[in-house]
């Protein structure tokens, strides 16, 4: 039994307490690097938009593959 007691005015007693580990795999946890691009026209710029964009997403869809794994 543990007794919580906090900055309320109520104590709540625990009678249970679980303990769940997720294992990650490790290609969510990685991601390749864009690299600093050279730009020199209009054309660089919008491809250096694109390759950001498409390493956000990438981003993007790992993370929700790891909220998956916590649920």
């Amino acid at each position: 039994m543990l007794c919580l007691i906090g900055c309320g005015s109520k104590t709540q007693v625990l009678t249970k307490i679980q303990i769940q580990k997720v294992q990650i795999p490790n290609e969510l946890l990685e991601f390749d690097r864009a690299s600093k691009p050279i730009v020199q026209n209009e054309k660089d710029i919008l491809k250096a938009y694109s390759e950001l964009f498409y390493h956000y997403k990438q981003c993007e869809i790992n993370i929700d593959k790891i909220k998956e794994l916590n649920q």
